[in-house]
């Protein structure tokens, strides 16, 4: 006795290759990343740092983090030998989910080479009872600088 197929199951069968067709091109295009991989600011604003910071530590890029701050707020992060988030031992969690929003920038009135940005960072963590997560949101603000012909953080703020 033949096994044979109807329609339906023609159809079912298309539609699930059809599914992985898509997910191996998604994949491959997207090197399995994600669409939406964060890309450093070039512009030169008071806010670049910041947000150029905040992308290098999710990310672990060690060297272009550094960039962003400040030689003061280096030498006081290289302080601490072998552990801290401007060194090889740098914090890095890859079990959240983190956004940065910039949402102001103020200069400083009485000096063109200082102003101050405020931001958020809002936290998503999966898990919890029954594979609920939680949300969570810091504002802080941070003092940045002209140095050496750019601006830079000059604070302690490793975005935690």
């Amino acid at each position: 006795m033949a096994w044979k197929m109807d329609r339906f199951t023609w159809g079912v069968i298309g539609v699930v290759a059809v599914l992985l067709l898509a997910a191996v091109i998604s994949v491959t295009w997207t090197g399995g990343r994600g669409w939406g991989e964060a890309t450093y600011l070039e512009e030169d604003t008071p806010s670049a740092p910041v947000y150029n910071a905040f992308v290098a530590l999710q990310q672990g890029d060690l060297f272009k983090a550094r960039e962003q701050y400040s030689q003061r707020i280096l030498e006081e992060a290289d302080k601490e030998p072998g552990y801290g988030p401007l060194s090889s031992g740098g914090y890095r969690d890859t079990n959240s989910a983190r956004r940065l929003r910039i949402l102001s920038t103020q200069p400083d009135p009485n000096d063109p080479d200082r102003a101050l940005v405020t931001f958020e960072v809002d936290t998503y963590t999966s898990g919890g009872l029954f594979g609920g997560g939680s949300t969570w949101t810091r504002r802080g603000t941070v003092e940045v600088i002209r140095e050496d012909g750019r601006w830079k953080i000059n604070a302690m703020e490793f975005f935690y």
